[in-house]
């Protein structure tokens, strides 16, 4: 099937789940609604209709797609810019690796990625700096040499005497001392292909493309063992076990426990933004136009100095004096000093004057190195939640800033609108245990009527989903974002709060698993589990002794808390995982 056949066929049931879903939310609001616990029923109603809006807005940006044609590699200047004919000369690209506190071996290993683009893209000139914000400089005996490593491979060593601003901070203080055409951001830990300029050059064509972004592919997300081995078994049982399920030996176990596999992120969600120049910079695996940046400078000063975008820097490092501040080594840097550096700085893009354009290469160009420990997933998940929330509450929100469209607010507004589901996601967790508890229904009745309405709303649902993620599991990511809950909610309380946001940087390497640390990240999915069987347990005996007021409505809530307590489950056990 092609995928302008797929786009049509999702875009014919999205006008089918649309009006029968306001049909659907007509029937529960008129003849669903129990009179006896209207708080209750209310909050399961609202919840429930927060959940049909952002199937909407997931509608609203899949309705399109847009598709550039990779054209010839370009590697002159007057390729991507209008210049005179005596001013052309070679593009000059600089890949910026941003390295804190990283193992030399894994800096390394993106380093000799790095350098053998010059033997794949030979016909554009490339500066490679390594970007150390650790100070590795050879200064401290007991550190690892990073200045050494820089020399080894022939490379420009670039660090500063503070942190300030985090990654940002260090992307903009090597900001101005390099001067390429385009800049590559590359993490400590991002293995390029070797066509990866090749392939994201030509984009720029387009004088108003702004930046291209790579998928990210982690290479090292498990595989998976399957749930029954035959092959690996010395028991007669478990042999004839799999000889007679053999279903058994397909079902895998431990396959991406994290739910990192980016796919459904990068080649269907930003790819299909790109009908509304609305894919966001994810930092590593992106090339810039410097050109865009430094617009983004002269058009956002003050914005940029609210946010202290600035750095210290000796004036006589800068390359390009035109953009140098007066009476000051202070210079504002594009990068924004935030923890999301990277879709802030793209919301500003996108709001500039130039209406500059962006847009999401769908094949991945690079590799890297995924969460493979609770705590560190944690701390990377709060930082995207915690720079979500922050954006949605500063004066840079994209959905009232002035410059931008409405579909690229729409499509910033899916984006935040996904974090605050926590909050209906939680009132779905506790109905079920409410009920068990209370003997209390959400609804007048679990009829027939409402199974019918519900089961053909949830059938459109999945078929939607079908369309949309065609060929691409949305099972465990599904899981994560119901389970995901709690790190949502507590990175929404610390923003409003106003407790500080620190730039959490994701460990390359495997930490060592803490039982009671990993414990208590998972607490409450451990306590809804739990109170949830218990809630049952209660139920089951009042059934034995006929007491329990409504078979239809217990049934129903056992369905309900068995698909909670599945999608809970990944989380919990990956909080067991041991080294």
């Amino acid at each position: 099937m092609t995928q302008s056949i797929r786009l049509n066929i999702f875009r014919f049931l999205s006008i089918i789940y649309f009006i029968y879903g306001l049909s659907y939310f007509n029937w529960r609001l008129r003849e669903s609604i129990n009179q006896d616990a209207l708080v209750f029923s209310y909050t399961l109603f609202t919840a429930e209709l927060l959940m049909f809006g952002g199937a909407i807005l997931m509608i609203i940006n899949h309705w399109d797609i847009k598709k550039i044609k990779i054209r010839k590699a370009v590697y002159k200047l007057s390729q991507i810019k209008d210049i005179d004919t005596n001013e052309d000369r070679t593009i000059e690209v600089d890949i910026f690796i941003a390295t804190y506190n990283e193992p030399l071996e894994i800096v390394e290993k993106t380093i000799m990625s790095a350098v053998k683009l010059m033997d794949s893209t030979k016909q554009v000139k490339i500066n490679i700096y390594l970007c150390d914000d650790g100070k590795r400089d050879g200064a401290n005996i007991g550190q690892e040499n990073f200045k050494e490593l820089a020399a080894k491979y022939h490379i420009k060593y670039v660090s500063r005497n503070n942190n300030k601003g985090y990654k940002a901070g260090n992307l903009n203080n090597v900001f101005w001392q390099s001067e390429g055409d385009f800049i590559v951001i590359l993490d400590a830990d991002t293995i390029v292909y070797p066509n990866f300029i090749n392939n994201l050059l030509p984009y720029f064509k387009d004088r108003k493309m702004a930046w291209v972004q790579s998928p990210q592919y982690f290479y090292d997300i498990p595989k998976g063992k399957p749930l029954l081995d035959s092959r690996d078994t010395n028991s007669n049982f478990l042999k004839g076990l799999a000889k007679v399920f053999p279903f058994l030996t397909k079902i895998k176990t431990g396959k991406d426990i994290f739910g990192t596999d980016p796919t459904i992120f990068y080649q269907v969600i930003l790819y299909h933004r790109n009908a509304s120049n609305a894919s966001f910079c994810c930092g590593a695996g992106s090339i810039h136009r410097r050109e865009a940046l430094e617009s983004l400078i002269m058009d956002n000063k003050k914005d940029l100095l609210d946010l202290k975008s600035e750095v210290e820097i000796d004036p006589s490092m800068v390359l390009n004096k035109n953009l140098l501040e007066d009476r000051s080594n202070k210079c504002i840097g594009p990068f924004v000093h935030h923890i999301s550096e990277d879709i802030y700085t793209s919301i500003l893009l996108h709001a500039n004057s130039r209406k500059w354009k962006s847009y999401q290469h769908p094949i991945p160009e690079c590799k890297m190195l995924s969460p493979q420990t609770l705590s560190v997933f944690d701390k990377q998940f709060s930082r995207y939640a915690e720079g979500t929330f922050s954006i949605f509450f500063s004066k840079n929100n994209p959905i009232i800033k002035r410059g931008l469209t409405i579909w690229q607010r729409i499509a910033y507004a899916e984006t935040m609108y996904s974090y605050f589901s926590a909050f209906w996601i939680i009132i779905f967790l506790l109905s079920p245990i409410i009920f068990y508890f209370t003997l209390i229904p959400p609804l007048k009745a679990f009829s027939f009527d409402f199974f019918l309405r519900f089961i053909i709303l949830n059938i459109l649902s999945q078929m939607l989903t079908l369309f949309a993620y065609w060929g691409i599991s949305t099972n465990r990511s599904d899981q994560y974002f119901i389970s995901g809950f709690w790190l949502k909610i507590r990175a929404f309380f610390k923003t409003i709060i106003g407790g500080e946001l620190k730039f959490n940087t994701t460990s390359k390497t495997k930490e060592k698993s803490n039982f009671l640390k990993s414990i208590k990240l998972v607490l409450p999915h451990l306590i809804i589990v739990l109170l949830t069987l218990i809630g049952l347990l209660y139920n089951c005996v009042l059934i034995y002794n006929n007491q329990h007021p409504s078979l239809s409505a217990f049934w129903a809530n056992n369905i309900w808390a068995t698909f909670n307590i599945y999608q809970l489950s990944p989380i919990i056990r990956a909080s067991l995982i041991k080294d």
